[in-house]
């Protein structure tokens, strides 16, 4: 992950030159078109960036850190290059020391500081899988080995049928009322929004999300719906993350769709993926909390629940530019919240250091007024998971905070799986919450008793019931509800709190209200509506 000014000349040759001592060298992304001139015309940015206090100018959206491919170093003069393995770790760790040796003016050790791998994120729900003697939850799911708890009849306590983290449920209730979009201008100016960077959604009537007859397995969302894409967004990630694929990192799969496919990586088997309904999950809690909000959703995460950290700094990189048009004075394409259920650990406390891209996409956001929100992850573990972890980091008065969320039990404990540790900012509930799940959705699995109903119970004639008896079918969610556990949801569902408080502020002081323009105005409101949350910085 290289920032946009390390990709100019002479910088990048310099850089080359040096990658070649060891056999490779980096492919330059093109440049970002879509987060460039979008602060309004005539704006004289100020040094370092802000705009009339309007947010960060194009430069400073360009310097953000881009996705750069290393490749075998080409052959020079005919004669074929010797064979090398590319290895990312070795090319940085070369980049470093020609810094530190001083061979370049262009290349010194604090511009290479700002150059990191690029991580692979896990989302943070509860799967369950795989299952293995003696520990229900092993490596790569919430319980990891050497951690606290292992075995039966703790961590299991938050699994399902087959070992699964969520269950079908059924909900005997009316989708939560929403006040009709021309009340909203008088209201509060606008809905405020929330963008969930996550897996997408899939149909559901709660969110406004249906299935498009014209294009079967594609999805449509419904005008000033409570769920919203961004096309050109997700056509822009999916361009960033497929220019990577093409240059050489050939096992990267782009994403191409914002809808939330396929529900399997193993058609010959058919079990769902681990994160399938992830997404929609995450826009049912926003809907359960604030139904007069907007979701906006930007699909970065794989049905695996994997996240390549270029696509998320695209999204975060995008998102910084559809806010700087916003505050300019678009106010259709404004976002106040930002939502993360996704994370990694660093290789050790000194990498921090050296990773610190992305914590500079997110710091560009909360510069502009937007909280950040994001899961602390379900390790059981005090070590630091980020973004959550960035928590604190550089925080400013004129900046709204970065959130780390841990979960909490129903009935409010800490939950087992949480993360806990200083650099956690706030709890809410994450345990064994329902929320919508796709419609569409049914796995493999079958219940595990079925058969023809009770000759004395046939079904009256016009009736269209079911002639069989069941037990539970662990993998039909056909009834639109689960019940799902993870910080995964603890995270949106603080979000959700904090939009809820944007529109109460809204409401009750015309200085508060969503239509006002500006940095300035978005970290005044957002610092109001945290407050009446008991908010402490």
């Amino acid at each position: 992950m290289v920032p946009g000014d390390l990709l100019q000349e002479p910088t990048f040759a310099v850089m080359n030159r040096a990658l070649a001592r060891v056999g490779m060298r980096m492919i330059p992304p093109e440049p970002d078109g879509d987060t460039a001139g979008r602060n309004g015309a005539g704006d004289d940015p100020a040094p370092g960036g802000t705009p009339n206090g309007r947010g960060p100018s194009p430069d400073v959206l360009q310097q953000l850190p881009r996705t750069a491919v290393l490749v075998p170093s080409a052959a020079a003069d005919g004669v074929a290059a010797p064979p090398v393995v590319v290895d990312a770790w070795v090319a940085l760790q070369m980049l470093r020391a020609a810094a530190s040796a001083r061979e370049d003016a262009a290349m010194d050790t604090r511009a290479v500081r700002r150059i990191s791998l690029e991580h692979l994120l896990i989302g943070s729900a509860i799967t369950g899988t795989p299952i293995t003697e003696g520990n229900p939850i092993t490596e790569g799911n919430p319980i990891t080995e050497g951690n606290p708890v292992t075995g039966s009849g703790g961590a299991d306590s938050y699994l399902y049928s087959g070992g699964d983290g969520r269950t079908p449920v059924e909900v005997l209730l009316d989708a939560p009322a929403r006040v009709p979009t021309a009340r909203c201008q008088p209201l509060w100016g606008r809905r405020p929004v929330v963008a969930v960077l996550d897996t997408g959604v899939r149909t559901h009537p709660w969110l406004d999300v249906l299935a498009d007859p014209q294009a079967p397995g594609g999805y449509v969302t419904v005008n000033d719906g409570f769920v919203a894409v961004d096309q050109g967004m997700q056509d822009a990630i999916h361009a960033d993350s497929q220019r990577a694929a093409g240059s050489g990192d050939h096992p990267r799969r782009p994403i191409k769709h914002p809808w939330d496919t396929p529900v399997t990586a193993e058609p010959l088997i058919g079990e769902l993926d681990t994160h399938t309904g992830h997404g929609t999950f995450i826009a049912g809690i926003v809907r359960q909390v604030v139904p007069d909000a907007q979701v906006l959703s930007l699909r970065i995460m794989h049905g695996d629940g994997i996240v390549y950290e270029g696509d998320l700094m695209c999204a975060l990189r995008l998102l910084a530019g559809r806010i700087a048009a916003a505050e300019a004075g678009d106010l259709a394409a404004m976002v106040d919240v930002v939502s993360l259920s996704l994370g990694y650990f660093s290789e050790s406390a000194a990498d921090v250091a050296y990773g610190s891209g992305l914590w500079q996409v997110i710091d560009t956001l909360l510069g502009m007024g937007v909280v950040v929100v994001a899961a602390a992850g379900n390790y059981a573990t005090s070590r630091r998971f980020y973004p959550a972890a960035f928590a604190g980091q550089g925080s400013t008065a004129d900046h709204a905070p970065l959130i780390s969320v841990g979960a909490l039990n129903p009935n409010g404990s800490k939950a087992l799986f949480s993360d806990g540790g200083r650099w956690i900012t706030a709890w809410a509930a994450g345990a064994a919450m329902i929320s919508t799940f796709p419609t569409d959705v049914n796995g493999s699995r079958d219940p595990e008793i079925s058969m023809p109903a009770h000759p004395a119970n046939t079904v009256p004639a016009g009736l269209s019931l079911p002639a069989e008896r069941e037990a539970l079918d662990p993998d039909d969610f056909s009834s639109g509800f689960a019940v799902w556990s993870g910080t995964s949801f603890s995270a949106p569902q603080l979000a959700a709190q904090i939009a809820r408080s944007l529109l109460a502020g809204a409401a009750a002081d015309p200085a508060l209200r969503l239509d006002r323009p500006g940095a300035q105005a978005a970290a005044y409101r957002v610092t109001q509506a945290l407050r009446s949350l008991g908010w402490q910085a």
